[in-house]
């Protein structure tokens, strides 16, 4: 499969000299957008796999506007500069952007930058995944346990026992242990 890669274009010239490499790389460059054009409308088009933004000076106005790009289509972003600064490099890791490279490009360099990229990107999804998926659970077992906790007050029951009686009515209704214990906590009628 072809990586599509979009160019966010401030300096036409050497971003032609960028598009070559990545062509010459075994890239498919979609398009390239001037960082002034319409970038929600170039991205929902051309619905890259990767964006390079290719700036002299990186402002807080480029980075601010490649973060909401990057919120509302999450992709590998990766910047080229010609300076680096803590600050400018601390702002674009804040924008979204997953690598952020200060020399020329070289064809050589740039399968391997745009993989990396790449690469990152999607392990640090997969971790943001990972890691909604367990706040859910916990929030879902304290769910559970405030309803044991209601059910052992009001009926007297054993923590087992009410642990039972929830498990019980989630199969007799087809719902999850969880959406039972959320009934129990907000309806007085459902204890029955």
């Amino acid at each position: 499969m072809t990586v599509k890669v979009l160019i966010v274009d401030a300096r036409p010239e050497r971003s032609r000299a960028l598009e070559q490499a990545l062509h010459e790389a075994g890239f498919d460059v979609v398009t390239r957008a001037n960082e002034h054009d319409d970038l929600y409308a170039v991205m929902t088009r051309v619905k890259p796999d990767a964006v390079i933004i290719d700036a002299a000076l990186p402002s807080r106005d480029t980075l601010e506007h490649m973060g909401q790009l990057g919120r509302r289509f999450p992709k590998p972003m990766i910047m080229l500069a010609e300076e680096e600064t803590p600050d400018l490099t601390r702002e674009a890791t804040s924008a979204g952007v997953s690598a952020y490279v200060v020399e020329d490009i070289q064809p050589a360099l740039v399968r391997s930058m745009v993989n990396v990229a790449i690469a990152s990107f999607d392990a640090h999804r997969a971790l943001k995944g990972e890691l909604t998926k367990t706040q859910t659970t916990l929030s879902q077992r304290r769910t559970i346990e405030r309803a044991k906790s209601q059910l052992m007050e009001t009926h007297a029951f054993s923590e087992d026992a009410a642990y039972q009686w929830l498990r019980k009515h989630a199969m007799n209704r087809r719902l999850t242990i969880h959406e039972v214990a959320q009934a129990v906590l907000t309806s007085d009628d459902f204890e029955s």
